[in-house]
């Protein structure tokens, strides 16, 4: 049996897929309802989650989960040499409200992105007056992987957790595997290419979805936290696959600040698997792509 549920949550669209012989309906709510407490304690758009509060206190007591998803998120920033990093403010190119409202707002906050500047005693957390933290782009994927966790130990084997395109595939039937389109960033509605995938997360970033124009100035979503601004260079999209959906997303996010060659290197050093297309329509690929089957369309 199939079974199929979708929510809209942490502000995109969340989808969980389970084929399984016994019927798996609370599960999918179980796991629902684990996206559902993440958003509460970590969405900067609600006032009163335990991001919120922290970031207009300055100084708040947190979960320990709360702890374990900065201090993840500092173990990626020294790892990615500062190019991802929570401190990043969207807020300051407009980007104020969800970007489901259209209403680009601009406030004008703190850009002190020093992140070991931040303070840590117990279970309480220190900002300094110009520092706010933004952990949307890590903490929905760390989700999918809480998820996925949860499944495992309920003994599902065969199941799909998709955050807005960001996909951990879960499957053990050694005669088919799932296939997982990769959008054309040049082609609305069209697929560059595909892969097949068992086991493994997939994550795409780039600069021609979540983008929007104020006073004749274009902007998207991804800012360079090494000059605070948004990023434009070479690379379109990029997607990764890796065994978590925090080190797609993650490291996504920070190999498009880095540019072509950086980028390249970094994710050759850490072997992952990758799937880069460039502004003129290049497509370069590290890892062991080949071992997906990566087709183009």
């Amino acid at each position: 049996m199939i079974y199929k549920k979708s929510s809209f949550l942490m502000g995109t669209n969340i989808e969980i897929i389970i084929e399984s012989e016994k019927n798996t309906e609370q599960e999918i709510y179980e796991a629902f309802g684990i996206f559902y407490s993440y958003e509460r304690e970590f969405s900067r758009f609600l006032p009163d989650s335990s991001l919120s509060l922290l970031n207009e206190t300055k100084t708040s007591e947190v979960s320990n989960r709360f702890l374990a998803v900065l201090e993840l998120s500092k173990e990626i920033y020294e790892k990615t040499e500062h190019f991802f990093n929570p401190l990043i403010n969207l807020s300051n190119i407009w980007y104020s409200q969800s970007f489901e409202k259209n209403d680009f707002s601009k406030v004008l906050s703190g850009n002190n992105l020093d992140l070991d500047t931040i303070k840590i005693m117990g279970n309480t957390i220190s900002l300094k007056e110009d520092q706010n933290l933004d952990f949307w782009g890590i903490v929905k994927w760390y989700c999918v992987d809480r998820v996925r966790d949860y499944f495992f130990s309920k003994w599902l084997k065969n199941f799909i957790v998709n955050a807005g395109g960001d996909i951990f595939i879960s499957w053990n039937n050694k005669w088919e595997k799932w296939t997982v389109g990769i959008d054309n960033p040049f082609i609305n509605n069209s697929l560059l290419g595909v892969v097949e995938l068992e086991n493994k997360s997939i994550s795409t970033s780039g600069s021609y979805k979540r983008k929007w124009k104020i006073e004749n100035n274009s902007y998207h979503h991804i800012i360079n936290p090494l000059n605070n601004n948004w990023c434009e260079n070479e690379i379109i999209s990029l997607s990764l696959i890796a065994p978590h959906t925090y080190i797609t997303d993650t490291y996504a996010t920070a190999c498009f600040n880095m540019g072509i060659e950086k980028s390249l290197d970094f994710l050759r050093k850490d072997n992952i698997d990758s799937i880069i297309v460039w502004s003129d329509g290049q497509v370069y690929t590290s890892g062991g792509i080949e071992k997906y089957n990566f087709t183009t369309l």
